[in-house]
């Protein structure tokens, strides 16, 4: 064979590998497209509703006494494998 001949060949197989990858990236969204179908036909228009009945108000809520504030609360403990980032030492 030839150089052009082997040219060619190669060409025209990367060209074919091209056209598969190209196909197997695309297949999943192709095949994917045909799966969501509507309901057996088309029926037309539904009628439209009435309006909704109108609902009671409510209740007005009792006023809350005011609550004290809390005190000051314990120091947190490191839960980690090391103490690094708690005031602790670092340990390795």
């Amino acid at each position: 064979m030839s150089d052009h001949g082997q040219t060619t060949s190669r060409r025209r197989a990367l060209a074919r590998l091209g056209a598969l990858a190209i196909a197997a990236y695309a297949a999943p969204a192709l095949t994917t497209l045909s799966v969501a179908h509507a309901g057996s036909g088309s029926s037309g228009p539904s009628p439209k509703s009435g309006p909704s009945p109108k609902s009671s108000p409510t209740a007005p809520t009792a006023p809350t006494a005011p609550t004290a504030p809390t005190g000051p609360t314990s120091p947190s403990t490191c839960s980690g494998p090391t103490d690094e980032g708690c005031g602790g030492e670092v340990t390795p």
